[in-house]
């Protein structure tokens, strides 16, 4: 796979490649064992296997279904001054991600 950079790839790319690197994931004890050890290593699997240049401030992590579990990533919302003293109603299913959601065509 050739190897390309993260902002230029599709979405379509993006899920394609990180299905790649799933699926070796759940296969591959040496290459899940990459994929966990750190964020660092996580990157490092995800770019030389899956073919991908992401950008130096680029975060990955893996988690097991365990640490799924017990991990909650949540999305600050955009800053909206209250109105008549009356705060914008965020709805906490809009803000709990799992970024590939926005990738789906």
């Amino acid at each position: 796979m050739a190897k390309k950079s993260w902002n230029e790839l599709t979405n379509d790319e993006k899920l394609d490649r990180l299905t790649a690197v799933l699926t070796l994931a759940g296969s591959d004890v040496k290459i899940r064992d990459r994929c966990l050890v750190s964020p660092e290593s996580a990157k490092k699997a995800l770019s030389e296997i899956g073919g991908i240049e992401f950008p130096l401030d680029f975060r990955v992590q893996f988690l097991t279904p365990e640490e799924q579990l017990k991990t909650l990533i949540l999305t600050v919302p955009d800053y909206t001054p209250t109105h008549n003293g009356s705060p914008e109603v965020r709805n906490a299913e809009d803000y709990q991600k799992c970024t590939y959601a926005l990738w789906r065509s």
